[in-house]
Order: C-alpha cells, then structure tokens, then sequence
C-alpha cells in the first residue's frame, strides 16, 4: 500500500528533525520536502497512476539523506547573539552589489521589450506589444530565439539579485527601505515570465530566493528559533501558491494568443504542471531495466552542455501519459539521479550529501557566512526537484559563481559572535 513509503518517508523527517533541532538540516528539510511532495499529487490528482516501487524508491532516498545529516550532526555550541558591527558589515557587503545586480536586470528588461518590439513588426497596430509572450514562446519552441549578448546576460544578473536579495531579507535588522528593495529581483523575474510567456524565470526567482533566505536563517538561527514563524509561513506559501496559480493562467493565456480558454483543458494543464511529475517518474522508474550511467550528465546537464560534451534538448524527456488523454515531460530530478547513478548509486549519493552538507550547515550556524553557498544550492536544488535539476541552468549555476565573491568579503570580517 502507498500508504506505508508515505508514513516512513514522514517518520524519516521527524526524527531527523527531533535530532538536529531544525527543520531547515539537509536531512529533516529534503525528507519534508518531498513528503509534501508525495502527499500532495496524491490527495488532489488520485487519478494519475503511481508506481510503488517509485514510492518507495523516493522514500528510501529521503531516508538515505537524513541518515547521513544525523550521522554527521553534532550539538551546537551555547547560542551567542550576532554583533551590531557584524550585521553593519553584512548589510554592506551584500546591498551594494544587489543594487548593481538589480540596475543590470531592469536595463536588461528594457532592452529585451525593445528588442521584441523591432523584431515584431506590428506596423500601425498599438496594442500589438501584448502578442510578445505569444510570439516569443512560439520562437523559443522552434529554436529561433536567438537574444543579443548584452540582453542574455544583463537577465542573467536577475537570479543572482534574487539570492541576494533572500540572504538579506534574512537579517531583520534591515530597515523597510532596504526589505522593499529584496523583493525588486523577485518582480523582475515576474516581468521577464510575462514577457517571455514562460513560467520558468518566475519559479526559478521564487527558488533562489526562498533559498537563499532559508540559508541565511542558518546564521540568524537562534532569533528565528524563538519566534516560531510557522503560521506566517504556513500563510505566504499559500499565498504564494494561489499567486502562482494566477499566474499561470495568465501566462498560459498570453502564450495562446489570448484566444479564448477552454477551462477544461487549462484545468488539465495545472493539475499535469503541478501533480503530473509523481505519476510520471514512478511510472518511469517501473519500467527501466540497468539503464546506462551518464556520471552526471544529466543533472548536470547544463554545464556539459556548455562544455560542448552534450546537447541539450528544450523538453529534454520525451512526454508520458499519466491518465487518459493527459501527458508530461517533468519526471523530476530524481530520474537523472538514478539515470546518472543507478538506483542503488542515487541512495548513496543521497547519504553522502546529507552528510557533507550537515557539516556544511553547522558551520553556517556557527556564523561562516561562506557556507550558505553550498546550503542554499541544496534547497534549491530540493525545491525545484519535482521538475527537473536545478543544474540544468547554466544561469543558475552563474548566480552563485558571482554572489560567492561578496559573500568571501565577508567571511573574515563579518559575524562574529558575542557572549
């Protein structure tokens, strides 16, 4: 029964969690994660078929990555209260260069709307500019769209902006002013989604983000601890969740055309985008038989790409029907783990990077600020795994390349600990 990997995938969370004291250790926060992960397409798509070995393999996989962050934890020492100086020297190293960061993506916005607006000739038509999400994605899916350099990487500078933004909306010291500020990255990558009629720069801002933020709540452990924020949490995911949604409607409208939707299937479409991966990937993992190990190539499939080893195709997998008259291409990251490294190579993977990463994590908490890095790669690599792997990004994987130079400014200097 289903049931059963469901109820040993949420004791594995709990007891890391009532181990390591928090719910954001490697081990407690991706066995969490994809709890909610399984539960969810469960209860609201019952419909789409699921295999139990995938369940299962999903839940021995979670148990895996919380074995080895309980293994590896080790008691903190006593808490300390985190200098005024210190967070003085924080809050400079990290601003300057998110407002630089975010300068860089609104020109790039700027210069990517005039660019659609000469490519796309509308003639005498005003409000022709509202077909640019429509026209765009059209471009994007039959390999056209080709952006200038300086547009490419002037929206590159989006996602960086994002993880800086999260790491200081970590301190709370920080006035409104500068709070306003953190959340700008997150409505430009609204902006380019909108533009682009792609939900993928909306989802991936939302992802750096909240793990970056979740990454500094490492150093500011002790003040969130006391607080108990699960409420207020529990309150913005779900408005988040609803945003979202909104916006995907929106989107899926601008990318039509703006024809007329047939509610049935937009509503077939949300509940494939949001519920479809778990049928997909277990039903997939069902059928493989010794598949031939890639080593990596395909979670990492962007920078191999770039490297000129791989080609890296748009939908990447081809499409699987998880219920009549319903298909997907997202089988989650999990299937390029076990592509990369087999079934029983992912389980060990699994457990040495819960391992390694609870070494990481702790050090954070003991204020290394550097260590947010590799921790912050981890929940987004978590979040964004009922999709595809995070790494797939080249863009992604250079917002922490280039945030790693602030944040080394300040490993020496800031965070230092008080009695």
């Amino acid at each position: 029964m289903i049931i059963f990997p469901v109820i040993t995938i949420l004791a594995s969370a709990l007891m890391a969690r009532k181990i390591t004291g928090t719910w954001l250790s490697p081990g407690s926060f991706f066995a969490s994660a994809w709890s909610f992960f399984l539960i969810v397409p469960l209860l609201f798509a019952p419909e789409f078929k699921v295999d139990q070995l995938g369940i299962w393999f999903i839940a021995i996989l979670s148990m895996a990555c919380a074995a080895g962050s309980v293994i590896a934890y080790k008691p903190s020492p006593p808490k300390h209260r985190i200098s005024v100086l210190s967070l003085e020297t924080y809050y400079r190293n990290l601003h300057r260069p998110l407002v630089v960061f975010t300068i860089i993506s609104i020109g790039g916005l700027i210069f990517l709307f005039r660019h659609a607006l000469n490519t796309y000739n509308f003639g005498y038509y005003s409000m022709g500019w509202v077909s640019i999400p429509n026209l765009i994605a059209v471009d994007r899916y039959s390999g056209y769209i080709n952006y200038p350099f300086i547009i490419k990487y002037s929206l590159y500078c989006i996602y960086p902006a994002n993880l800086l933004g999260g790491l200081l909306l970590s301190v709370r010291q920080i006035s409104f002013k500068m709070k306003a500020l953190t959340v700008v990255p997150l409505l430009l990558a609204l902006i380019l989604g909108i533009i682009e009629g792609a939900r993928t720069s909306i989802l991936l801002g939302l992802v750096l983000f909240f793990s970056a933020w979740m990454s500094g709540a490492m150093i500011n452990g002790s003040r969130y601890e006391k607080k108990k924020p699960y409420l207020k949490l529990a309150l913005g995911s779900g408005a988040i969740l609803i945003g979202f949604t909104s916006v995907f409607v929106l989107i899926q409208w601008l990318r039509q055309g703006m024809d007329s939707i047939i509610v049935d299937l937009l509503i077939d479409r949300i509940r494939a985008y949001f519920f479809g991966y778990l049928a997909a990937f277990t039903q997939w993992i069902g059928t493989i038989d010794s598949p031939n190990l890639s080593g990596g190539l395909t979670t990492f499939a962007g920078p191999f790409n770039l490297l000129g080893v791989m080609e890296r195709s748009l939908g990447f997998y081809d499409p699987a029907n998880i219920s009549l008259g319903i298909s997907t291409n997202i089988f989650t990251a999990l299937r390029g783990l076990v592509i990369d490294f087999s079934i029983p190579g992912s389980i060990v993977i699994a457990f040495i990077v819960g391992f390694f990463l609870q070494l990481s994590y702790q050090r954070g908490v003991s204020g290394t600020i550097i260590n947010t890095l590799p921790i912050s790669m981890f929940y987004a690599f978590t979040l964004y795994s009922p999709l595809i792997s995070i790494f797939h990004y080249n863009s992604i994987l250079f917002s922490w390349i280039v945030i790693y130079f602030p944040l080394s400014f300040s490993r020496n200097e800031s965070l230092a600990y008080n009695s």
